[in-house]
Formats: structure tokens, sequence, C-alpha cells
């Protein structure tokens, strides 16, 4: 029990040099349980589930969510099992909190990599969809918002084909308490441009996107991927949000960026 989280869960699994996965909204750790299954017989797997998700206790005063926040939370756990530097991949929402993660504490990287996620701040457009949203859960209630929310986030065939696992992924979001879904969405709306940290961090930062994903568009994903000194970009075909779960081949990938980073790593000593 944390005096400042409460009960934090995440899941711990495998051994060797460690991978950290960051969940999106409004998911918890367990969209990466493929990826742990997949990678733990290499890695360490390190998956937290954020306030309010899986079972970590919400945030008493939700409207204090922050990126910052949240990044902190990460540090914790990683000082707790003495991980010294890691691997850190975000998905979406978690992507801000490793961008956050990573222009407080640099030197406890390896490499970063964003997985459908944007270093950029919201666009105007963005920002007003979010607060829709918000207004949507208040006057209807989460459940409802999420039951025709989160389909979107797959590619379409996607989702029509995998209906089963799709409302799966439904009901584990709906566990989320409406006020955190609402902290999270303020906390989105107010996280600054991070754009800087790609220009200046030190270690390789890989990018992988869905060609058909919906919530961040392709052009506008690849404007960032000059940005790093060291850049990787993957394009998924026939993939939306969520390529944890519509695309088989991403452990390979998350493989091969690990292995690069301890390659760098071995020779910068």
């Amino acid at each position: 029990m944390h005096p400042r989280f409460g009960q934090v869960s995440y899941e711990d699994a495998g051994t060797g040099p460690a991978l950290v996965l960051l969940h999106g909204f409004p998911f918890s750790s367990s969209i990466f349980q493929q990826l742990v299954e997949a990678l733990a017989g290499t890695y360490r797997l390190i998956a937290p589930d954020f306030p309010g998700a899986g079972s970590t206790s919400a945030l008493s005063r939700p409207e204090e969510a922050s990126m910052e926040m949240l990044a902190d939370l990460v540090k914790m756990i990683l000082d707790q099992e003495k991980v010294q530097q890691c691997v850190l991949t975000g998905h979406s929402m978690g992507g801000y909190v490793a961008l956050a993660f990573a222009a407080a504490f640099p030197e406890r990287l390896k490499g970063l990599c964003l997985l459908h996620s944007t270093a950029y701040d919201d666009s105007e457009e963005k920002k007003q969809a979010r607060i829709r949203s918000i207004q949507f859960i208040q006057t209807h209630g989460s459940e409802l918002f999420l039951k025709q929310m989160v389909p979107g986030l797959f590619a379409s065939h996607f989702a029509h084909t995998h209906s089963e696992l799709v409302n799966q992924i439904v009901k584990q979001s709906q566990r989320i308490p409406a006020e955190m879904l609402i902290g999270y969405y303020k906390a989105m709306l107010k996280r600054p441009d991070r754009s800087y940290v790609l220009r200046t961090l030190k270690v390789p930062v890989a990018f992988i996107f869905g060609k058909e994903d919906a919530s961040l568009l392709l052009e506008q994903a690849l404007t960032q991927v000059s940005l790093p000194s060291d850049s990787t970009v993957h394009i998924l075909e026939q993939t939306g949000h969520m390529s944890m779960l519509e695309q088989p081949r991403l452990w390979r990938l998350l493989h091969y960026f690990m292995d690069y980073c301890e390659t760098c790593l071995a020779g910068k000593t």
C-alpha cells in the first residue's frame, strides 16, 4: 500500500533486460498479456496498472491525475524492483506517460518505443473531441461511452471478425470508475508538447503505427519520426490502434528493438 497511490498492481514476469509496458486509455496491463507470454522467456516484462485500472486503487482525487504523476508511479515501481534501466514502451496514453518519464528520468532509459502514440500535444480538434467525451460520460455514464468508443480503436475488419475479443476488452475497460476516466481525459488535455524529448533523448527510439488507426492518423504520426537521432519506424498494415491484440508479429518487433538497445548500450561501455 503506497501513501500516494494506494494499492498498486503490476505484472512482473521473466528475467533478463527489463521491458516496461505502459497501457493506454481506457485499458489495463491485461492488454499486453500476449506480449508478456511471448517475451518473458528472454526479457523481464513489467506492466503496471495505472490508478483505477486492474487492481490498482483509483485516485482519491482523480482531478489530480497527470502524465507526470503516472511517470512517478512507474519510477516508484522500478525503484522497488531495483531496475536501474529499462526499455520503456508506451501505448497511446501510456506513450504520453513514457515521454513524461523520459523528460524527468532520462538516465533510466535504454530505449523508448511509442506504440500508437505521439510526442505532440493535442490539436484544437482533438481537445474538443476529448471535451465532448467528458460531457458524454457525465451525461450518459461511462458504460455506454466505452461500449461505443472502444470498438472504434480496432481496424474495422478486426472488430468484425473478433467481436468476442473486442467485447471482452470493452467489459474490462468498464471496470474503471467514470471519475477516473474523466480525470485521465483532463490529464491528456493539459499535457504539454514533448517533441523536445525526442530531439534530445540519447537512446534509440522506435515508433509503431497502424495504417488503419482512426485515433492517431498516420500522416500526423509520421511527422515526429525524424526528430530522434536514432529512430526506427514500423507501419503495420491492416492494423488500427490496438496492435498488441491485432498484430501477432508485434512481439517480434519489440524483441528486435530490445536486442538493438542492448547492442547500443554494449557499444557505449
